[in-house]
C-alpha cells in the first residue's frame, strides 16, 4: 500500500481567517483595512461572516488575497446561550441565505445546517464556551464542516477563546468529523498593536495549489487544512500497511498523536528543537488526529481523520 499524504501534498498552505468582522456589521474596519492588515502578517484569504447578513466582497480580489463569501448566524435563547453558526458560500456572488426559522436547540439548528448545507454552504460551529453551551447542545448536530477549537476575541474578551476540550467531546461522542479550525472573531476594537487587538491569534493553513474560489473552496471542502495558534505543519502522511504517521512540523517541544481512547504516543523536549516524528496508530481505531505545542502554550492541531481517509 501507498502511503497517503494527508497535508502537504499540494504546492501551497494559504494561511486563512475564516471568522471576521467588518464595518459591514459590528466591526470596527473595513474590508479594505483588514485586507491591507492581515495580508502584511502573511494571510491570504480572510471569510467576512458578518452577522446575519451575505455581502460579497470579489473587489478585493486579486492574485495574492481571496475574500470568502461568509456570514455569521446567530440562534439565541432567554438564558443567555446562543448558537453562532458560519456559513461559507461555495458562490461568490451569492447575497442572500435561504429562509429560516430560528428555533434554539438542537432539533432547530440542524434544519438551519440542512439548510445551508442544501444551498452549498459550508457551516462551522463557533465558541462553545464564549455561547455557555455544552455537549448536549453541539454533541447531535449533523452536518458539520468546522468545529472552532480556538478563537483569539473569545481569548482576549474573556480568557475562554478554547473550544479543543469541546471538539474532542464531540468526535468521542458524536459520529462525525468536522475539521478543528481556529480563527480570530475579529471586531478590531482596539489599534492593531495593542496586547488587546483581537486579530492574529487563531488561523487554518489550507492546502491547494492556487488562490482562486473554486481551488480554495475545494479544498476546504475536502478538509485539506488545519489549525493553529503559532506551529506550522509542513507535511503529515501515513503508512497503511504499518500505521506508522509521521508529521513534520516548524520548530516545536511536543508532538502528541490523539485517538478516541488514552493511547497517546508523544514525543518530548525541553525546547522548541522538534521539527519532525513518527508516532504509531493502534490497531484498531475511530479517528486519530495530530497535536503540536510549542514552548510559548500555541498549538497546531489537525482535524480527525478515519480509516476511510487512508483509502
Amino acid at each position: 500500500m501507498k502511503t497517503v499524504v494527508l497535508l502537504g501534498q499540494y504546492s501551497h498552505f494559504y494561511k486563512a481567517n475564516l471568522h471576521a468582522h467588518s464595518v459591514f456589521s459590528d466591526g470596527r474596519l473595513t474590508p479594505e483595512q483588514l485586507k491591507k492588515a492581515f495580508m502584511e502578517r502573511g494571510y491570504a484569504i480572510i471569510a467576512f461572516s458578518d452577522h446575519n447578513r451575505l455581502t460579497p466582497h470579489n473587489e478585493l480580489r486579486d492574485a495574492d488575497f481571496l475574500p470568502l463569501n461568509a456570514i455569521e448566524i446567530d440562534v439565541n435563547d432567554d438564558k443567555g446561550h446562543t448558537y453562532h453558526l458560519n456559513f461559507f458560500s461555495s458562490d461568490p456572488e451569492k447575497t442572500a441565505f435561504p429562509p429560516i426559522d430560528r428555533v434554539y436547540g438542537v432539533d432547530g439548528i440542524n434544519r438551519i445546517i440542512a439548510t445551508g448545507n442544501e444551498a452549498g454552504f459550508l457551516c462551522q460551529y463557533n465558541h462553545p464556551r464564549w455561547s455557555f453551551q455544552d455537549a448536549h447542545d453541539f454533541v447531535g448536530l449533523r452536518g458539520l464542516w468546522g468545529f472552532e477549537v480556538f478563537n483569539t476575541g473569545c481569548e482576549k474578551e474573556m480568557l475562554n477563546g478554547w473550544g479543543d476540550y469541546e471538539y474532542e467531546t464531540l468526535l468521542r461522542e458524536g459520529n462525525e468529523f468536522p475539521c478543528a479550525v481556529a480563527t480570530d472573531d475579529n471586531h478590531n476594537a482596539h489599534p492593531l498593536d495593542s496586547p488587546h487587538c483581537d486579530s492574529f491569534g487563531g488561523w487554518v493553513c489550507i492546502d491547494a495549489d492556487c488562490l482562486t474560489y473554486e481551488v480554495i473552496f475545494d479544498a476546504m471542502r475536502e478538509k485539506r487544512l488545519y489549525a493553529s495558534t503559532g506551529p506550522a505543519i509542513h507535511r503529515l502522511e501515513v503508512d497503511p500497511a504499518t500505521g506508522m504517521v509521521t508529521v513534520n512540523t516548524s520548530p516545536a517541544c511536543a508532538i502528541a498523536l490523539r485517538c478516541e481512547t488514552r493511547y497517546t504516543p508523544i514525543v518530548r523536549s525541553l525546547q522548541d528543537d522538534l521539527t519532525t516524528a513518527t508516532l504509531q496508530l493502534p490497531a484498531d481505531y475511530r479517528y486519530f488526529r495530530l497535536e503540536i505545542a510549542d514552548s510559548h502554550g500555541n498549538k497546531a492541531m489537525t482535524r480527525a481523520y478515519t480509516p476511510k481517509d487512508l483509502l
